[in-house]
């Protein structure tokens, strides 16, 4: 099937070729919602794109891919017989259930436009390539409302999208922007959702993904079930330290943990601590000999599976340092 998006000249097809693990399944519903986000990345970096993106939702939050059917890329701008154009990026056929608005994935279509519209501001070719693939979408016939990702249900707190395509567009919703409301003390896992994609800096409240880990002690941040209920707000600062707050230091711990970094051959009193923690919270590595052999690689790599699974290296640095401090946390330690 042919459709009207496809004509535009600032159009490039990337259904083949972005970074995937896997396919998305089919829609089992029409789409009924054009949700548009933006991409909380300055529009102008290197990483502000569809292949970025791809890579970021595929190696960090585990999706099958990239999470947008669309990506307008501000900083690719084409030279149509129109004038200067942002690049449209397609990432996927329409009728694939991508994941951008958990529950609603099902009848909603996702539209990013990379930028970080808190500090950005939308140029004359972006708010030109909105408005072209706005209106090839109205007329194919794909979708009826839009929204922005914080109009959806369960989202109200994020900020996103932050800036108003509403002038570019024919607008079929509310007059006025949605501001994103106060973050809720709980949340409701919705489909696709991850620590790693709650957390990230899209208007969480200043909440990391280290004080998620320990403000929900028991939860598995790869395995999240729709409908678990888990701390949100109240997840503030649970991990992350109030301003002004004097630091802890390590020796105050029960299970002090080493800087620096760690790997298969290294020995001392760093070593032993790092095996006292990692069996402390039941990732196994045997006895405590000070000595970073097979069995406490295996366990930091466990580990990092579960708690840092873009960064599965078996090497024990500052990444996981701060994951297994979350976590020691979280068991009252």
């Amino acid at each position: 099937m042919a459709y009207t998006f496809q004509s535009l000249p600032q159009l490039v097809d990337k259904r083949e070729g972005l970074r995937e693990n896997g396919e998305y399944s089919k829609r089992t519903k029409t789409i009924t919602h054009r949700v548009w986000h933006h991409s909380l990345t300055k529009k102008n970096l290197s990483g502000s794109d569809a292949a970025s993106f791809a890579h970021y939702h595929v190696e960090t939050l585990g999706w099958p891919g990239i999470g947008y059917t669309f990506v307008i890329e501000p900083k690719n701008v084409v030279q149509t017989p129109k004038g200067p154009r942002a690049r449209i990026v397609w990432c996927h056929d329409i009728d694939r259930r991508t994941y951008h608005v958990g529950n609603s994935n099902q009848f909603s279509l996702g539209i990013c436009v990379a930028g970080d519209y808190r500090y950005d501001k939308l140029d004359d070719a972006t708010l030109a390539s909105i408005a072209e693939l706005h209106a090839a979408l109205v007329k194919d016939g794909i979708g009826k409302y839009d929204r922005s990702h914080n109009e959806m249900p369960g989202y109200s707190w994020k900020e996103c999208c932050v800036y108003d395509y509403r002038k570019a567009i024919s607008w079929q919703g509310s007059v006025t922007p949605s501001k994103p409301a106060a973050l809720p003390d709980y949340y409701t896992i919705q489909e696709g959702d991850t620590f790693w994609s709650i957390a990230h800096k899209d208007g969480a409240g200043g909440v990391t993904v280290e004080d998620l880990i320990a403000a929900n002690p028991g939860v598995d941040p790869r395995n999240l079930k729709v409908g678990q209920v888990i701390k949100l707000g109240k997840a503030k600062n649970a991990y992350t330290p109030k301003p002004n707050t004097p630091k802890k230091p390590q020796s105050a711990y029960k299970y002090p943990l080493p800087s620096g970094i760690l790997k298969r051959g290294s020995r001392g009193t760093g070593v032993k601590q790092l095996q006292n923690a990692l069996n402390a919270v039941n990732f196994k590595c045997g006895n405590v000999d000070g000595i970073y052999g097979p069995k406490t690689e295996d366990a930091v790599r466990r580990f990092q599976k579960v708690y840092l699974p873009y960064e599965v290296d078996g090497i024990y640095g500052p990444n996981t340092r701060k994951k297994l401090q979350a976590v020691l946390k979280s068991k009252g330690y």
